[in-house]
């Protein structure tokens, strides 16, 4: 590799030609989710010329373990060290911040001692959320999130939604495993998901609160679907990944 770098490329992989900052994406948690944001980013992108786009670079991690199956069984394989020695190639790569496109998976990090900054989709999202439920008007907004198991037991967003002064809503225990089908039995095992039952499902789920939030990936895989099919979605909903999205080209965006 250092034979094909130029001079001056101080060693890393990344050429010195790359435009800072340059964004680390961790992915493959799962597949699906990871095409469905880097889609999402190029089109929300202003940009006019290929030249204009964000330079980034994409670990698709297919082979992480599962991050529920070992928040619920401790003798899982873990994906700690999966995770960290991503983020520290994406640093050696030349990265200058990460996104990891999986909610569940910052429940294994500890976001203060990585090796890069991190734009964590858990409080990006919590942010977008709370400001959707505000606008009802109410002082108290109420939030519920769907997701995995795995990161509704962590209680990623329920303390980040709290924090920021919402009162925190999650399915019923009969009416979680609906929510885990569409994700593993429907996106990531590549069933067809029917956009009308993922809407019946939201609209069912959130009944009563201000704003309902997507904290799974493959949830915003179907949150794409619907908007390119121009299904309404009933309620305030929010797409954790969407508002990645957004953060993203905020920090990292063209100028001018």
């Amino acid at each position: 590799m250092s034979g094909s770098t130029p001079d001056g490329a101080g060693g890393r992989l990344l050429p010195e030609t790359w435009r800072r900052p340059v964004l680390g994406v961790l992915g493959g948690m799962g597949s699906a989710a990871t095409v469905a944001f880097l889609d999402a980013l190029v089109r929300a992108t202003p940009a006019r010329t290929d030249q204009e786009h964000i330079d980034s670079v994409v670990l698709n991690h297919a082979t992480v373990p599962d991050r529920t199956a070992r928040l619920h069984d401790p003798s899982q394989p873990d994906p700690t060290p999966y995770l960290l020695g991503d983020l520290e190639l994406l640093a050696q790569l030349g990265a200058d911040r990460a996104v990891i496109l999986c909610n569940t998976a910052h429940a294994f990090l500890d976001e203060g001692s990585l090796p890069l900054p991190l734009l964590s989709i858990v409080e990006v999202g919590a942010d977008a959320a709370v400001a959707a439920a505000r606008a009802t008007g109410g002082e108290r907004p109420t939030v519920t999130v769907l997701a995995t198991d795995g990161t509704l037991s962590s209680r990623l967003y329920q303390e980040a939604l709290e924090r920021r002064g919402a009162v925190v809503r999650v399915p019923a225990k009969e009416d979680q495993p609906r929510v885990m089908a569409m994700i593993y039995d429907g996106v990531k095992a590549d069933v067809p998901v029917p956009t009308a039952d993922f809407a019946a499902l939201v609209g069912e789920l959130g009944a009563g609160s201000d704003a309902v939030l997507l904290g799974c990936t493959e949830l915003s895989v179907l949150f794409a679907q619907a908007a390119a099919e121009g299904t309404p979605l009933p309620g305030r909903v929010v797409d954790a990944q969407s508002s990645l999205v957004s953060k993203v080209l905020e920090e990292l965006g063209p100028r001018g």
